[in-house]
């Protein structure tokens, strides 16, 4: 009798996930069909993609984005095939609310709607720790301008303004005090063209550093769990990892699949934390999908991607217990745009030497010698050439050692995924992480009647 094929399609191939996941499900033996709405995207580039096929973005085009996925579903599946639809990003939403569309068609594992749009609000999620006594940090849910200036009085600064359903620090900003507050909150309202319930949270900014513990459930039941912790981050402090280590955190897990079990979590999810090392973490917010760092969770010993696929295929895995290694993983593309920043700081500070430069002419008749010398130390506060160099050089050596998520001997061409960013760098001299990574609200289609 011959053996089943294998196939997954994975979705977002353009984000690093998806080519951790690619890499990973690949090397099991199990055929990958690699889709995005870009087509340069990273992990397409990989010798695990067999195929490759592009859809409508999501966010925008959701009929679209489901028969696009149901059309190649029915091309790669048959009686033979054991089919696995994997969502890497947050079209997962769109799937979790029509799972119904694909019964025969293809094989999913994710949580439903209602427990996604739960987790993801991080509004929504505030709440639900609060009935269940998990430790977060101070949150308010203004539903009004009025509301927002009554409630700002009640938080010591600084404090986070934010979007309450977002990712990678879009739409978020640490702020020092209540006008500021104010001032981005008005803005973000504008921006997002946000209704009354969607307005941005204000959240207590905790002492601490950020943990990421991932999971999979089976049913509300934890099968596997592991922490990493982002060394550096882009933007700093509050961006997306950089470069990560993988960490003992028995007690942030057993918060993380409390809050889970009590959600009848199934599939993957992320819970992040903030930890000050003495006492105890705050839960922050949940990614109810994979996560960034998934690169950091394989390489440490959880293959999660073949963990999703099995549980897919058979409705249940048993609990697995992987065996640690000690590993740091780092993204090349973050890494060069955190370089890249840095320098582009120390080469175009034009308000400072402005500033410096108009003081010397409105002064240099009156104190020659004294107004050149003020100008000479306005300048090196403002280009600081060393410092910029000494940051560098701090991140080239954190990353010593550590293992590059993107580029593989084995598998070398996704490394051509660094193009997109570098282009977009080049022509602004800026990157935004809303380039990056998508930004979308957890909404449900009425797809009967669209």
């Amino acid at each position: 009798m011959p053996e089943r094929k294998r196939i997954c399609i994975l979705t977002y191939a353009s984000s690093w996930s998806a080519l951790a996941a690619a890499r990973c499900l690949g090397a099991a033996g199990i055929e990958i069909i690699a889709g995005d709405h870009n087509i340069l995207a990273t992990g397409c580039f990989s010798k695990y993609s067999k195929h490759c096929f592009l859809y409508k973005n999501p966010e925008l085009y959701q009929r679209e984005y489901l028969e696009k996925l149901i059309e190649v579903a029915k091309k790669y599946g048959g009686p033979d095939v054991d089919l696995v639809i994997m969502p890497m990003h947050t079209d997962c939403f769109v799937l979790a609310a029509h799972q119904e569309l694909f019964d025969g068609v293809a094989k999913l594992a994710l949580p439903t709607f209602d427990q996604i749009k739960l987790a993801g609000n991080k509004a929504l999620l505030a709440g639900f720790c609060r009935q269940h006594n998990i430790n977060i940090p101070k949150t308010s849910q203004p539903k009004s301008l009025e509301e927002f200036n009554a409630d700002i009085d009640k938080f010591k600064f600084p404090v986070f303004i934010k979007l309450q359903e977002s990712n990678a620090s879009i739409g978020l900003k640490k702020v020092s005090t209540p006008e500021e507050a104010r001032d981005f909150f008005i803005s973000s309202i504008k921006e997002h063209n946000s209704a009354p319930d969607e307005y941005p949270i204000i959240q207590e900014a905790v002492a601490g550093e950020d943990f990421c513990s991932t999971f999979i459930f089976s049913h509300g039941v934890k099968k596997a769990s592991m922490t990493y912790h982002n060394i550096l981050d882009f933007p700093p402090k509050s961006g997306m990892g950089v470069l990560r280590e993988n960490v003992s955190a028995e007690e942030m897990e057993k918060i993380g699949e409390k809050v889970l079990e009590l959600m009848n979590w199934h599939g993957v999810a992320e819970v992040d934390f903030r930890w000050d090392g003495k006492n105890a973490p705050y839960l922050i917010e949940i990614n109810p999908r994979f996560w960034g760092g998934l690169g950091q969770s394989i390489a440490a010993g959880w293959d999660y991607p073949n963990m999703l696929f099995q549980l897919a295929l058979d409705g249940d895995i048993p609990v697995i217990k992987p065996r640690p290694k000690d590993i740091k993983t780092f993204n090349p593309c973050l890494i060069f745009l955190l370089l890249a920043e840095e320098f582009m700081e120390a080469k175009h500070p034009i308000k400072e030497i402005e500033a410096a430069f108009h003081t010397l002419k409105l002064n240099f008749k009156k104190h020659h010698f004294h107004s050149l010398e003020k100008f000479i130390k306005q300048l090196a506060k403002a280009v600081n050439p060393a410092d910029r160099f000494k940051a560098a050089k701090s991140v080239i050596e954190q990353a010593h050692g550590s293992i590059n998520e993107m580029f593989n001997w084995k598998d070398p061409l996704p490394v051509l995924g660094l193009l997109y960013p570098l282009a977009v760098f080049l022509k602004n001299g800026k990157i935004s992480p809303k380039i990056l990574v998508s930004e979308s609200k957890i909404q449900k289609l009425d797809f009967d009647n669209k």
